[in-house]
């Protein structure tokens, strides 16, 4: 219930062994245990306990007052009404039995729900969408830039950027509720009571469709346009971290394919001061190698724009692998255990794929005859040479920098912490330069 129910804030479980019986409080923060009461030997204080809980209200249990269970053409839904400073009351309906809720289950952490959402206010303000709106609800760390903020840097970046404008979220209303884990622990005098503490948040965003539901060279040209948008923003000092077939979108416009670059929670801001969250970023299947290490998973690894690039071709790859003609097959598909392992081991299964990749082809992609197939793993090959040739690059880096130290009888310094602008165009340039990728980027003759 916890983990797919949006409209639950904490749940309360009791534990008894023998004759003593804990409280444990649970929400997205985490857990806190009180001490043990035995029911026998205190019985006045285990009498108190449950006339406390007696009187508990709905909400005491943790249901959310905003969110009211409703039904709707026979199918549940919830609603939501919040007072807001320009539109008076923004009413939402949130489809929450619709097919096309994404749920992200888990009794810790952001619990994303993105659900098709119906409102009078925003239809009145923005018009009739055609494909309609979404809203997305989940706990954010209270410590991180919120997404809204961020967004507000990535549209003044869109206004002055092409490759930005038109491929990022459009954000037509958010809320951020008033009750922070926090504030429990704060009650109960937990020590470091904000340290991972979380928020709700309600985004809503005109709906966008997922990459996965493309292939051939309209695949190809949404993936393009949503690194070179990427590039710009990491430049402008926006650093998106978590590039995943998930984030990757589009919409249609003037019957081209526009790719929207999207989820922008676990992002951070270059000026950014304070704290940025205990959260690692980053979802594991797509991850940069250097951060799938012990050292990377322990936060000794900066987080670079060529980690996020590195990102794109697993996308990529696991997109052309596993999907065909945008559906999803059926049964066991290729590299389904890198999304059960975890993050040390996927690194180690990633790395066998990039040094042994023609291994790891399905095997209808190795005979197909379709010239656009054909076209789509020449890229790949292409992208993941690069890779390797840049993971040997740094490997000699590493080794010649060790014996220099070792020299000077001093420790290694790490030679993975800084790249510049110059760096990142070098980079990007030797996966665009290749000649598949400059083959699928030419158009198509009308």
């Amino acid at each position: 219930m916890f983990a797919a129910n949006l409209a639950v804030e904490h749940l309360i479980n009791f534990i008894v062994i023998d004759d003593v019986i804990w409280t444990w409080y649970y929400d997205r923060q985490g857990t806190v245990q009180s001490s043990g009461i035995n029911f026998i030997q205190d019985l006045p204080r285990f009498m108190v306990l449950l006339y406390a809980l007696q009187r508990f209200k709905v909400h005491d249990w943790g249901r959310n007052k905003d969110f009211l269970p409703v039904q709707v053409d026979g199918e549940q839904c919830h609603e939501c009404k919040i007072k807001d400073e320009d539109l008076g009351t923004v009413d939402l309906l949130l489809h929450t039995s619709h097919p096309e809720r994404v749920t992200h289950y888990g009794l810790q952490g952001r619990a994303t729900n993105v659900v098709p959402v119906t409102s009078e206010a925003l239809t009145k303000k923005y018009g009739n969408f055609e494909d309609g709106m979404v809203a997305k609800i989940f706990w954010g760390e209270a410590s991180r830039t919120s997404e809204p903020e961020i967004l507000k840097k990535v549209e003044e970046i869109a206004k002055r950027h092409p490759t930005v404008e038109g491929h990022i979220p459009q954000l037509l209303w958010h809320h951020k509720f008033t009750n922070p884990t926090s504030a429990i622990r704060e009650a109960l005098g937990v020590p470091e009571p904000t340290t991972g503490g979380r928020v709700l948040y309600i985004l809503v965003f005109r709906k966008l469709y997922p990459i996965t539901t493309l292939h051939g060279r309209d695949l190809f040209d949404v993936w393009r346009q949503c690194i070179l948008c990427h590039i710009i923003l990491w430049k402008e000092g926006v650093y998106h971290r978590d590039i995943s077939p998930g984030n990757l979108m589009w919409y249609k416009k003037d019957r081209r394919l526009i790719g929207v670059l999207n989820d922008y929670d676990l992002s951070s801001l270059a000026n950014a001061v304070g704290p940025q969250g205990n959260e690692r970023t980053g979802t594991v299947p797509f991850m940069a190698l250097d951060l799938l290490t012990k050292e990377g998973q322990q936060g000794k690894v900066k987080h670079l724009y060529r980690h996020d690039l590195e990102s794109f071709m697993w996308v990529f790859a696991w997109i052309v692998f596993r999907y065909r003609e945008g559906v999803l097959p059926q049964g066991s598909r290729p590299l389904d255990q890198w999304a059960t392992l975890d993050a040390i081991a996927c690194g180690k299964e990633k790395l066998a794929f990039l040094t042994n990749f023609s291994n790891y082809l399905p095997a209808d992609l190795r005979t197909s005859q379709s010239a656009i197939d054909l076209s789509l793993l020449a890229l790949l090959v292409d992208c993941f040479w690069v890779l390797q040739a840049a993971h040997s690059n740094r490997a000699g880096d590493m080794y010649h920098n060790l014996v220099v130290e070792l020299k000077r009888k001093g420790a290694s310094e790490q030679i993975n912490g800084e790249e510049n602008v110059s760096d990142m165009d070098d980079l990007l340039g030797k996966f665009t330069g290749t000649e598949a990728w400059v083959d699928l980027s030419k158009p198509l003759p009308l």
